[in-house]
């Protein structure tokens, strides 16, 4: 039964308790007639006619009896006749009981399970409309997820009513945690951005003084790079928080285009003998130009930064049937297999030298923000991302993205 769904278990057990409950009753209906059979074959009437009989022969002088049709018939083969009928007569109705009797309990027992299997089906119809809404939202990915989504149950306040009201309050909960964590991230990061440009100008215009000290315009440059730093990733907050909007106005693009001007952008690779190999064939895709410009940006930038020197950099576009996929691969660090789904999540790094890099001509700290804004975009645009751990070390990423015929830009 271990194949079996709840519904199916439910019905074997009623069909099962019937059967059991319905062999007892015939069993102990077979021993009652049994006894009461026994009882009136072998009751003081019949004893009497049989003795009867034996008296006639004897006043007779004959161990014989006449039958009416003029035969003799030794009284003893009447007397073992009579028993063996009774015998007989017994032994059929225990039989017929015992199969017209196991039919019954059948049909009964067949007919509990079908009756069972009826009710089971209503009694677990709220368990199933729990079941497919929690598989609905946990299949779900970025904008597609609706937290919003209720069951309200109606009926009367049982045991299943109370696990669905219990439910949507979680649901509830959930929606409100992940808008609040949303606004949060988008409202701080636009509120940061005045006083951070703001700061940007004041060190600007101390540093560019005529006669400034060489102390203050070295700690200038510093305080630059430091708010530079900060700028990228507040940035990167507001992509993160923007991918996880729904697309609302998607526009053709060619991703070969986009990882052309993501090559063309990172300068300085070669100074570190990184070899940079590209394969871009035409690879339209429907969807947000400015976030899929920031997903192939992040990977390639992800490949040339966590790399190791004399390494190299491949970047392929291409289409598969329908779909569109972008393909990152590179040298660098080792990272397990079980380490690489953590690379995703925002904040995650996985060692403490992919923390800071200088090499591909971007010189900033990564903020493990990188590979969870290119999951955060692939899931608004209902792609599949993909990662494998190169066993020589690095990483091979693939955006699987649907192609315009399924998002419906011609």
């Amino acid at each position: 039964m271990t194949g079996l769904g709840l519904r199916g278990r439910l019905t074997v057990l009623y069909g099962t308790l019937f059967l059991v409950a319905g062999a007892a009753i015939l069993g102990l209906l077979y021993l009652v007639v049994q006894d009461r059979l026994e009882a009136e074959l072998g009751s003081e009437a019949a004893d009497d006619r049989l003795a009867l009989v034996r008296q006639e022969a004897a006043a007779s002088g004959r161990d014989t009896v006449t039958l009416p049709d003029g035969s003799a018939v030794p009284v003893e083969e009447i007397a073992a006749q009579i028993q063996q009928g009774r015998e007989d007569i017994k032994d059929a109705a225990l039989d017929s009981l015992l199969v017209q009797g196991s039919l019954v309990v059948l049909a009964v027992g067949l007919a509990a399970g079908a009756t069972g299997w009826v009710v089971a089906g209503r009694g677990l119809r709220p368990l199933h409309a729990i079941t497919r809404t929690a598989e609905r939202i946990a299949n779900a990915r970025g904008p597609e997820r609706d937290l919003s989504e209720r069951l309200a149950l109606t009926g009367p306040r049982d045991d299943i009513r109370r696990l669905a009201d219990s439910f949507d309050a979680m649901l509830t909960s959930l929606d409100a945690a992940f808008d609040a964590q949303r606004r949060f991230v988008a409202n701080a990061s636009h509120e940061l951005r005045t006083p951070l440009a703001l700061e940007r100008t004041l060190i600007e215009l101390e540093i560019t003084k005529p006669a400034v000290p060489g102390e203050t315009a070295h700690l200038g440059r510093t305080l630059l790079e430091l708010n530079e730093k900060s700028s990228a990733l507040v940035d990167r907050l507001l992509v993160l928080a923007d991918s996880a909007n729904p697309v609302e106005h998607p526009v053709r693009v060619d991703l070969a285009d986009l990882a052309g001007a993501a090559v063309a952008a990172v300068t300085g690779a070669q100074q570190h003998g990184i070899e940079i190999r590209t394969d871009l064939r035409p690879a339209p895709a429907t969807g947000d130009p400015v976030l899929l410009e920031q997903l192939v940006r992040n990977l390639v930038e992800n490949a040339l930064v966590h790399n190791v020197d004399g390494g190299w950099a491949a970047v392929s576009t291409d289409t598969e049937g329908d779909a569109t996929v972008v393909c990152v691969s590179n040298t660098g660090p080792r990272v397990l297999p079980h380490e690489v789904d953590g690379l995703f999540e925002p904040f995650r790094r996985h060692r403490a030298d992919r923390t800071q890099s200088v090499q591909a001509g971007v010189a900033r700290t990564g903020f493990g923000l990188g590979l969870a804004i290119v999951k955060a975009v692939t899931d608004a645009h209902h792609g599949t991302l993909r990662a494998v751990a190169r066993p020589e070390g690095g990483l091979e990423v693939r955006a699987t993205l649907p192609g315009p015929a399924d998002a419906g830009v011609a």
